[in-house]
């Protein structure tokens, strides 16, 4: 799991510096790769506790419940994928508005390099499991792969030619994901899901937040102009 984490990590680095070198936005506001490399590292730091600490809430023990087992990753290596990207999304906010960067095409980027490295890190935790792994992670791969499709060939080129605003992309993103994480969890596990479970709140807060947002800044702005 540890080299899975580390070799999506890099890749992540580099869809990033693929996709920020030649930024208008970006160079528009004097922001250099390296800048926005530090930020990429900070938000590792910020997506791994955070995953750990979901996944604490989530699925309680007495491991995870005292600081020595909370950083004992070793032995126990549960991490929250919804956690993760709940953590990541508050904290490029805030960072971005601290620093005076542009949220929303910072957001898009991360987004973007996170849907080209889900399906591998994937890849390769089906080869280090040796191909035991659960249904749910199967459907989560083909999600994947569906992701990729969707917003390299369609919502990407939109993006790229300002059709939609700066963030929309990653809204769309997490609208999509948490919709369909939140029905795989449900439909593979109808008599013990709870809608009180951690994850499942996450979910939820993600999908009508991104929702919310989208339609803010996509219809009601442009209604509003028109006005």
């Amino acid at each position: 799991m540890a080299l899975a984490i580390l070799v999506c990590f890099f890749l992540f680095l580099y869809i990033v510096y693929y996709l920020s070198r030649d930024d208008f936005v970006l160079t528009r506001n004097d922001i250099p790769v390296m800048r926005v490399f530090s930020l990429v590292f900070l938000t590792g730091i910020v997506a791994l506790f955070s995953a750990r600490f979901f996944f604490a809430l989530a699925y309680p023990a007495s491991l995870l419940l005292n600081p020595l087992g909370f950083l004992a990753f070793y032995h126990d290596f549960g991490l929250s994928l919804v956690g993760a990207m709940m953590g990541v999304e508050v904290f490029i906010y805030l960072y971005c508005l601290y620093k005076k960067m542009p949220a929303g095409k910072i957001f898009d980027l991360f987004s973007l390099a996170f849907i080209g490295v889900l399906p591998v890190g994937l890849i390769i935790n089906f080869i280090f499991s040796l191909g035991r792994v659960e249904l749910f992670t199967n459907l989560l791969f083909i999600f994947s792969i569906f992701l990729v499709l969707l917003f390299g060939k369609l919502i990407y080129p939109f993006s790229a030619k300002g059709e939609i605003k700066d963030g929309s992309l990653g809204f769309i993103f997490v609208a999509i994901f948490s919709f369909l994480y939140f029905l795989t969890k449900l439909f593979l596990n109808l008599k013990d899901f709870s809608f009180l479970n951690p994850e499942s709140i996450l979910l939820l807060i993600m999908l009508f937040s991104s929702l919310i947002l989208l339609l803010n800044q996509e219809i009601m702005d442009k209604f509003l102009a028109k006005k």
